[in-house]
């Protein structure tokens, strides 16, 4: 093998008309240097709508010693990566859609008494806000993605938008894996059927491959099987479309039937984005609220289901179908830690350099109630978020307080939040 030489980290693989950025390897680290460099930190924000039942979700413990709730028991084996927030607030601003504003204000930097929008309080919202701070070195400033496949447009952009840039202007999402995965690496201009993307930079990556260690080869190979992995789940979703009726299923090419395994490819793409520094900010709205179509929860319902009508129908069952549903998207946020934890950068996990958000606009969505809002985080952001503990909140604490410890976090100087009132130091190492 020939000697090893130092890689810049911005090194790509490139083929004619695609490129692949490269993971973090040993050979990227300087020879001389008397600290190990600083690993990017990134920021992902996930949107559940409609509330959640907040007696199964909600710790009975306070602090280290909390134990997990039937709701959160999805993440029993990544309790030490992950934090539980309760009892934070927001305030609802009359004059508008009570769901309209749960996801639309959920990250905005608006305080209740500030409706720039018509009679929304939107403004730059917390994503956007560390876009700008964090994305001048990577191709793409933030990722907005969404797993709302419906097409039936009942609802405005208030009801699905939680990325904003500024009032009224909502940052537009992509819902199609394949077309995140071209946008991500762009498509081979050399074979317009498609080839795999890997095909396009096959040379440069044994050019590659050649110069590394057994490490670093390791890492290389385990990095471009990812990628080959979700080309070849989207080929798959793309196929059974093509298979289905469009009379039974209206869903664009490139989306899984499966509603978990849409989730979850676009968390590996997410995942993709962070692992090449394409991006460091991103954002993933599960659901829109209210919308009032049927979803099907495959392998968790026995049917479909309209979450908002659930959350207003009496009955144990309703309650035993929403506590269903909570409990299936914490397991994507515990498929998500997954992924942060076995991602490698250099000596540390992904998860020791990010944090990722998972919440709702609503706590008790049957009553469309803005307090206790539900809040999973997991990660450390380079060492400064303390892990394994759930904070409970005094009564009317803001939900920006969280926002603001997050811009400060990753060295965001603004000492406000929209109706902040303090950082909250308690989750500060």
């Amino acid at each position: 093998m020939k000697h090893a030489k130092r890689i810049d980290r911005r090194t790509m693989l490139r083929g004619t008309g695609a490129a692949i950025a490269l993971p973090w390897l040993e050979q990227m680290t300087p020879v001389a240097q008397a600290e190990k460099p600083a690993q990017p930190q990134r920021a992902l924000f996930i949107y559940t709508p409609n509330g959640v039942i907040l007696d199964s979700w909600i710790p009975k413990q306070a602090g280290a010693s909390f134990e997990l709730p039937p709701t959160l028991s999805p993440l029993q084996a990544h309790r030490e990566e992950v934090t539980v927030v309760s009892r934070l607030d927001r305030t609802y601003v009359s004059g508008t859609g009570v769901h309209a504003q749960c996801g639309s204000c959920w990250l905005t930097s608006s305080p209740p008494t500030e409706a720039l929008d018509g009679g929304f309080p939107t403004n730059i919202s917390l994503d956007q806000m560390l876009a700008q701070h964090m994305g001048a070195e990577t191709a793409f400033a933030s990722l907005e993605l969404s797993t709302n496949n419906h097409t039936d447009n009942k609802e405005t952009r208030y009801f699905e938008s939680i990325s904003w840039f500024g009032p009224g202007y909502a940052a537009n999402v992509e819902k199609d894996p394949r077309a995140v995965f071209d946008r991500l690496f762009g498509q081979s201009k050399k074979d317009p059927a498609r080839a795999s993307i890997l095909d396009v930079v096959l040379d440069a990556s044994e050019r590659l491959r050649e110069t590394l260690g057994k490490e670093d080869r390791s890492k290389l190979d385990e990095y471009l099987g990812s990628i080959r992995s979700v080309e070849r789940r989207i080929e798959i979703a793309e196929a059974a479309t093509k298979r289905r009726s469009p009379k039974a299923f209206a869903q664009p090419p490139g989306m899984p039937e499966d509603r978990g395994a849409y989730i979850r490819l676009m968390i590996d793409l997410i995942i993709l984005a962070f692992e090449q520094d394409l991006t460091r900010v991103a954002t993933l709205v599960i659901d829109p609220e209210r919308w009032d179509t049927p979803r099907t929860y495959h392998g968790v319902l026995e049917k479909a289901e309209d979450h908002h009508q659930l959350t207003h129908t009496k009955g144990e069952d309703a309650i035993r179908k929403l506590r269903a549903i909570d409990r299936f998207h914490v397991s994507q946020f515990a498929y998500l830690t997954g992924k942060l934890k076995e991602s490698k950068e250099g000596e540390a996990a992904l998860i020791d350099n990010s944090v990722a958000v998972m919440g709702s606009g609503l706590g008790d969505g049957s009553v469309h109630s803005y307090k206790e809002l539900p809040v999973l985080m997991a990660g450390r952001a380079g060492g400064k978020l303390r892990t394994g503990q759930h904070w409970s909140f005094a009564a009317g604490t803001p939900l920006s307080n969280l926002w603001l410890t997050l811009l400060g976090v990753h060295g965001h100087s603004q000492t406000r939040f929209a109706d902040s009132t303090r950082i909250l130091s308690e989750l500060l190492t």
